[in-house]
């Protein structure tokens, strides 16, 4: 496992999350990423930066393009369990799970289709109902360019998943809003997260890159 030493976690950068309604962000934004072809240190920092950015902006997945870079990279972190004490603090019984992709490409997918409430850190505070799969299976290779694959059954992580992976693509949530009286804008309402307890500072990746636990 690697862990950012308190001196590491100093070069880590917090990056500008490109905005839907800037037109020269939105240009971007609809652009089809390339393959990543370079497992190197350069990478390693984009992806950290990545984390650093979605843990930032309160986000559960973030793809690169996200921040301006046209590489098939993508970073997601599933909320762990929690309970409350007799006193009502929160209590974490299971950590949340970091995941990382390069190259992520769904190899097979349901063919249900579940109206799922979305949003995107690409357009904070709007939501709608999307319907995606409630599960799919995905192969994509790790930090070392080590191939994996995974089925997401669990019905967040499958679909943070496709969203990721339409970002890499090109393609929006909106565009894949077929009831419209679903959107909701509640930029005037204070966010609910779903991270009870504050995350981690530190990142830490093993270097298999499946899930990383904090």
């Amino acid at each position: 496992m690697i862990e950012l030493s308190c001196k590491e976690c100093v070069s880590m950068a917090v990056r500008r999350i490109l905005q839907m309604e800037n037109p020269d962000d939105l240009s971007v934004l609809r652009k089809r990423s390339s393959p990543v072809t370079k497992f190197d240190s350069e990478l390693r920092k984009l992806v950290e930066d990545m984390i650093e950015t979605m843990r930032e902006a309160d986000g559960v997945g973030l793809s690169a393009v996200q921040v301006g870079d046209l590489r098939r990279v993508v970073v997601m972190e599933m909320p762990g369990k929690y309970e409350q004490d007799e006193d009502g603090n929160q209590i974490e019984v299971s950590p949340p799970k970091l995941y990382v992709m390069i190259n992520p490409e769904i190899t097979k997918v349901s063919h249900d289709r579940i109206p799922m409430q979305e949003g995107c850190l690409s357009l904070p505070g709007r939501y709608a109902e999307v319907p995606r799969a409630p599960w799919v299976e995905v192969r994509y290779k790790d930090l070392n360019g080590k191939e994996h694959k995974l089925l997401a059954e669990e019905q967040l992580l499958s679909q943070c998943i496709q969203h990721e992976v339409d970002h890499l693509d090109g393609i929006l949530f909106t565009e894949r809003i077929v009831d419209w009286s679903t959107f909701r804008d509640e930029r005037q309402n204070q966010k609910k997260s779903r991270f009870p307890l504050p995350r981690s500072k530190k990142i830490d990746l093993p270097d298999e890159l499946l899930a990383s636990r904090r």
